[in-house]
């Protein structure tokens, strides 16, 4: 599995590196955050871009890892918690249900 990761991860550079080459002469003006910024090559713009996704998915993962891992924590409190309460039950003495005693 981890070939096949490699593979496409070098597939993913080939394809950015030929697509930065293409448009190696192409210039963009760009207004962001109320500034206006004028002939910026296209491929500084498409790293940009890509670099920019990358952490923000990073970043909201990273929030659902976090509250998954709080809530694994929890539920493994709560097995924890059960299963006490199961030994605890297993522990007491059998009795009959009418509350005398059982005769042989």
């Amino acid at each position: 599995m981890s070939l096949i990761k490699w593979i496409v991860a070098l597939l993913v550079a080939v394809a950015l590196a030929v697509l930065f080459a293409q448009n190696s002469g192409q210039s963009v003006d760009l207004r962001a955050f109320g500034r206006e910024y004028l002939d910026i090559p296209l491929y500084y713009v498409l790293a940009g871009s890509l670099l920019l996704g990358i952490i923000l998915s990073m970043l909201l993962g990273g929030i659902r890892e976090l509250r998954l891992r709080g809530r694994l924590r929890g539920l493994q409190r709560d097995l924890r918690d059960r299963d006490k309460e199961i030994a605890e039950l297993r522990a007491l003495p059998l009795q009959d249900l009418d509350g005398s005693p059982e005769v042989d």
